[in-house]
């Protein structure tokens, strides 16, 4: 192993009391190993993002793909009226994955388990190979965290919050998993998740009796939405309108806008909001886009800094980021400490997302 300092070969780990190896005469917790904590939590996130993006590509099979197309196929016939088409295909595959076929992700996580060396890692993925539905009330939300309670257990926890905005809906419902690093009561909640509104009432409750008394069956929980828009289109003929596209934003604020933002994506947003905040600048239809790019293009990036400073430049290039910040590919570089060769990939990416 090298020395991170002096890239020479040592063989004794540095105690965070002990003098920091680089001479400044400060205890190392004090000197280079202030960061060492979260140096460790953000490998520990990358390795698990790596992990869950490996499962489709290693698991899946010709007959998996055949099976789900014929599933959602069905899903987007039954279900057409509560959830937009873009929703129905994420429940459709990982009510699949998590709870329909739990062996496929189960065998993955324990092989994936075996293969760590990091304890963290490990006991993340131990606490995944459970997924359940929840159904939770809101209690609080903020940008950084959502606090929930299951109403079926009354258990409370706590998951990862939004950093753009904050939802009306007072209920979640979805597939969660535990997740150490939120603490002994985090949760992820998949892609899935949706956010009913407090009027939705009938729909809770219906839930509410389904989970309590053991419902396993994915489309018959699913179906209960339909009770909602059953109403509001008996409603609708009555007063002559089409509120088909209203129901449904509705009925459920999608996890697309609430967890399907990554930390990775949250992580660029915050660093490009940064930036723009530090320059004064107005760029609140670039951020827009942006979400909307890191939200549908898939990225393989080791640093959230490298996109930001890549979408900064696409942005001002495209007017779409007022003038007055950096201009200069180095100098926005370095404002993001990161080489300057390494972000023209994702100037490109981003600038081809603007233009269609």
């Amino acid at each position: 192993m090298l020395c991170p300092i002096f890239k020479e070969r040592c063989f004794t780990l540095v105690g965070r009391n002990d003098p920091c190896p680089c001479g400044s005469g400060k205890k190392y917790k004090k000197c280079h190993g202030k960061n060492a904590l979260g140096d460790i939590t953000t490998i520990v996130s990358e390795e698990i993002d790596r992990i869950v993006e490996g499962f489709v590509k290693e698991t899946f099979h010709s007959a998996n793909y055949h099976e789900l197309e014929k599933r959602n196929h069905l899903w987007q016939n039954t279900l057409h009226h509560a959830f937009t088409d873009k929703l129905l295909d994420t429940i459709a595959m990982e009510t699949y994955i998590y709870i329909d076929h739990p062996e496929l992700w189960q065998n993955y996580i324990n092989k994936q388990i075996t293969k760590q060396m990091r304890q963290q890692v490990k006991d993340i993925l131990q606490s995944w190979l459970q997924p359940v539905f929840m159904l939770a009330r809101v209690d609080s939300q903020s940008p950084e965290v959502i606090a929930i309670t299951d109403i079926v257990t009354n258990k409370s926890y706590v998951m990862n919050g939004t950093p753009a905005k904050t939802f009306s809906g007072k209920w979640l419902f979805g597939i969660f998993m535990p997740d150490a690093r939120k603490g002994e009561n985090g949760l992820t909640a998949t892609s899935s998740v949706v956010f009913l509104p407090n009027e939705k009432d009938n729909i809770v409750e219906a839930l509410r009796l389904k989970l309590q008394n053991g419902y396993v069956d994915s489309m018959d929980l699913y179906k209960t939405f339909l009770d909602g828009t059953v109403e509001e289109h008996s409603k609708a003929n009555e007063e002559t309108t089409t509120p088909s596209q209203e129901v449904k934003d509705e009925v459920a604020v999608t996890n697309e806008t609430v967890t399907e933002i990554s930390p990775f994506t949250k992580e660029v947003l915050e660093f490009v909001n940064k930036y723009v905040k530090e320059y004064k600048l107005n760029a609140d239809e670039f951020l827009d886009s942006l979400t909307s790019f890191l939200e549908n293009t898939a990225i393989k990036a080791k640093k959230a800094e490298t996109v930001a400073a890549g979408a900064v430049l696409a942005g001002q290039a495209s007017s779409l980021i007022s003038e007055g910040g950096l201009t200069k590919v180095k100098d926005v570089a370095a404002y993001f400490e990161v080489s300057a060769s390494s972000i023209s990939k994702y100037r490109d990416q981003v600038s081809e997302f603007l233009t269609k």
